[in-house]
C-alpha cells in the first residue's frame, strides 16, 4: 500500500496558495486527487475504508486536519470585514468573521467505520468555535459528538427543528424555523428552510440554509445540499457575497443521461447565478469519503468545469486550506 502519489499531489496542492484566479496547476492537483481516491478506498482496493482498520489514507488525512486546525486555534478572528473561509472535511466549512468563528456542517470524522478520534478533532473543534450551525440530518454534515461537546463548553449550536426535537430542550440549543433571525456577536443571520437535493418536497428532507450579514452589509449563503434551484425567498436586501455550492446535479432535471432530464449541470448553476447573484462561488462536498467508497465519482471535475464556465469568480478547496472571499 502506497501513499506517495497521494503526499506528493497534496504536497504540490499546498505550494499553490488558493486564489479566484484562473490556476491550472491547482486543478491539475484536484484531478490527480479524484484519481487517486476513486482508485483507493473502494470496497477491495489497497485502503478500502470499511475493510482496512487502522486505514493509513484517512490517518493522513486526519493528521492534515489536526495541523490546520492547530494553526487555525492560534488565530483570532480579526473585529471587521469578512475575514476568511476556512475548508474542514467534505462540506464542513470555518468562517471567520467580525471576530466570530462560525462552523458549518462541520464533522470531525466519518463515525461510520468506527475509527477512533485519535487528534481529538471533535474536542478541539468545540474549543475553536464560536457557535456550530447544522443544515440537516445526514451524517456527513450532522455528528452528535461535536454538538454535544460544543454545548458542553458554552457554544450554541443551531439545528434544523426536525434534528433539534431528538434533544433534550436547554438555552443552548437552538431549533432552527424558517425565517428565524439571531444575532451573534456583530453578525445578523438569518435561516430559511428549503429541500435537500433530489427529494420531491421540502417536508421529506428539510435544510436550512444559513445567510451571515456583517456590518460592512455582504452577505455569505450556506446551505449545505439544499437544491439550489428550488431556494426560498431568502428576503435579503444586502449583496451576497459569496455562497456554497454542493458538488452534483441538484435532481433529476439536470443530471446527465437521466430520463427526467432537461437540462444540464450548467443550467442549474447559471439558474443559481440569476436568482442569487452572488459575487463568488465556493464549490464544496467533493470527494466525501464514504461517498466515494459508495461508488460515486469525486466530482472535483464537475467543480472545474463550472469553475471555467462560471460568469463569477468560483474556486474550490481542499481540506485544511484558507481562502479569503
Amino acid at each position: 500500500m502506497n501513499l506517495e502519489p497521494l503526499t506528493r499531489t497534496l504536497g504540490r496542492l499546498d505550494a499553490l496558495r488558493p486564489t479566484w484566479e484562473d490556476f491550472p496547476e491547482r486543478d491539475a492537483c484536484f484531478a490527480e486527487l479524484a484519481g487517486f481516491l476513486e482508485s483507493h478506498i473502494r470496497p477491495g482496493q489497497p485502503f478500502d475504508l470499511k475493510a482496512i482498520h487502522p486505514n493509513p489514507l484517512w490517518m493522513l488525512l486526519e493528521d492534515r486536519l489536526s495541523t490546520a486546525l492547530s494553526a487555525w486555534s492560534k488565530v483570532t478572528p480579526g473585529p471587521g470585514g469578512v475575514g476568511c473561509i476556512r475548508q474542514w472535511y467534505s462540506s464542513g466549512v470555518i468562517i471567520d468573521r467580525a471576530g466570530v468563528r462560525l462552523g458549518f456542517d462541520v464533522i470531525p470524522l466519518l463515525r461510520a467505520y468506527d475509527w477512533p478520534d485519535r487528534q481529538d478533532l471533535t474536542g478541539r473543534l468545540a474549543d475553536t468555535l464560536d457557535a456550530l450551525l447544522i443544515t440537516h440530518r445526514h451524517l456527513d454534515h450532522y455528528d452528535a459528538d461535536l454538538v454535544r461537546a460544543c454545548l458542553a463548553r458554552g457554544k450554541p449550536v443551531y439545528l434544523p427543528e426536525t434534528v433539534a426535537c431528538q434533544w433534550q430542550p436547554q438555552e443552548l440549543l437552538h431549533a432552527v424555523h424558517d425565517g428565524d433571525e439571531w444575532i451573534v456577536g456583530d453578525l445578523q443571520l438569518s435561516a430559511h428552510v428549503g429541500p435537500h437535493i433530489w427529494r420531491d418536497t421540502v417536508e421529506e428532507l428539510p435544510v436550512c440554509i444559513y445567510s451571515v450579514v456583517g456590518a460592512d452589509g455582504q452577505a455569505v449563503v450556506y446551505g449545505g445540499d439544499a437544491d439550489y434551484t428550488r431556494l426560498p425567498d431568502l428576503r435579503l436586501d444586502v449583496p451576497v457575497q459569496l455562497y456554497f455550492l454542493p458538488w452534483r446535479a441538484p435532481n433529476a432535471a439536470y443530471e446527465s443521461g437521466h430520463e427526467l432530464q432537461t437540462g444540464t449541470l450548467r443550467d442549474a448553476f447559471d439558474r443559481l447565478i440569476q436568482r442569487i447573484q452572488p459575487r463568488a462561488v465556493l464549490f464544496q462536498h467533493c470527494a466525501e469519503l464514504e461517498h466515494v467508497h459508495d461508488g460515486f465519482p469525486a466530482s472535483f471535475d464537475l467543480a472545474l468545469d463550472l469553475k471555467q464556465a462560471s460568469p463569477v469568480p468560483a474556486e474550490l478547496l481542499f481540506w485544511g486550506e484558507t481562502i479569503a472571499p
